[in-house]
């Protein structure tokens, strides 16, 4: 199997100057890679032509985030042999979610979340693939510049769905170095708001500039992209943790500190002052996310992940020596 190429038709929407490119660029690094053969699909219609016109036979059938195509009616799927994967990032207020996996007989649902897809979707647990959150480096990075800003809070702060955020945001109002800034909206961006909004490498930019970042893994306990980002730009983090977060490498003290409603201030001002800790937590979190959190490395693991799946690669060795996150994304993979 080593000269054969993994052909992949994969369903996905444009999400280019979306609030968020993360996917886009996922499918440009898959894009990049030699043992792979990729055909992108972005409309509706019986699944055999989509098949004749993408020119290749696919060895796997990939869906990315439902919420991205959603507008796709794909029929067939139901009655091919070809196995089939799905992308599940918010696992909340989907309904359509399951009935769609047992519609079209999905074998792998590539899940951005491990504990909140067990309680979510308990009944689909053997077709769990625990594939989560990724940064792109070439836009989060640590851009060297001078840090201006001491607190920084950055994105939705609904009390529904973000408690922390939102206490955060209210109780620091006023605070000497505090700066909150609003979410920008999920929605594509013109060229002309490209140059202002706070995306992108803007966005990144902004991260780099704060010694302090808050956020909260929202009342579903997800470890959210922006625990990535913010380590990965070199910023010390300071959010809610979970063992889900631990198991990531996001280990209080070590890579991020963990923080709750009654002590965020408290430490936040500790880490301010405490410069070397501070650095020091923060070139630990820069680390540990760019040795396994890249977009890169994860557009690996998918790949050699739907290769062990279809038998040809052999599954990891549980007993080896990769990180403890690497060996649960196996192990929460029964059927790899």
């Amino acid at each position: 199997m080593e000269n054969r190429k993994l052909k992949i038709l994969y369903f996905t929407g444009d999400q280019t100057h979306y609030v968020k490119e993360n996917w886009e660029y996922f499918k440009s690094e898959l894009s990049k890679l030699p043992d792979v053969r990729v055909a992108y699909v972005s409309k509706s219609g019986p699944i055999d032509e989509i098949i004749k016109k993408s020119g290749f036979t696919p060895d796997f059938i990939f869906f990315d985030d439902m919420k991205q195509t959603k507008s796709l009616v794909i029929t067939g799927l139901d009655s091919i042999g070809i196995p089939k994967g799905v992308l599940a990032v918010d696992l909340h207020g989907n309904p359509g979610f399951g009935k769609f996996v047992t519609d079209n007989k999905i074998d792998l649902i590539f899940s951005i979340y491990r504990d909140a897809f067990l309680r979510f979707y308990p009944e689909f647990v053997k077709k769990l693939v625990w594939f989560p959150h990724h940064v792109y480096t070439p836009v989060f990075k640590h851009y060297g510049l001078e840090r201006t800003i001491d607190y920084l809070l950055m994105g939705a702060v609904s009390k529904a769905h973000y408690p922390l955020r939102a206490t955060i945001a209210r109780e620091m109002a006023g605070v000497k170095g505090f700066v909150r800034h609003m979410h920008p909206g999920y929605r594509y961006f013109s060229s002309k708001d490209r140059n202002t909004a706070l995306i992108g490498k803007r966005y990144a930019k902004e991260i780099n500039r704060a010694k302090v970042f808050f956020t909260d893994s929202c009342v579903h306990d997800y470890p959210i992209a922006k625990y990535y980002e913010v380590t990965a730009c070199k910023t010390l983090l300071l959010a809610t943790g979970s063992q889900e977060l631990t198991d990531l490498g996001f280990v209080h003290k070590k890579t991020f500190v963990q923080i709750n409603e009654k002590d965020y201030y408290e430490k936040a001002k500790y880490y301010l002052k405490q410069k070397d800790e501070r650095r020091a937590i923060a070139r630990r979190g820069y680390k540990m996310t760019r040795a396994h959190h890249t977009t890169e490395i994860r557009v690996r693991q998918f790949v050699d992940c739907i290769k062990r799946y279809l038998g040809w690669e052999k599954k990891l060795d549980q007993h080896s020596n990769a990180p403890m996150w690497v060996r649960l994304y196996e192990e929460a993979s029964p059927r790899l």
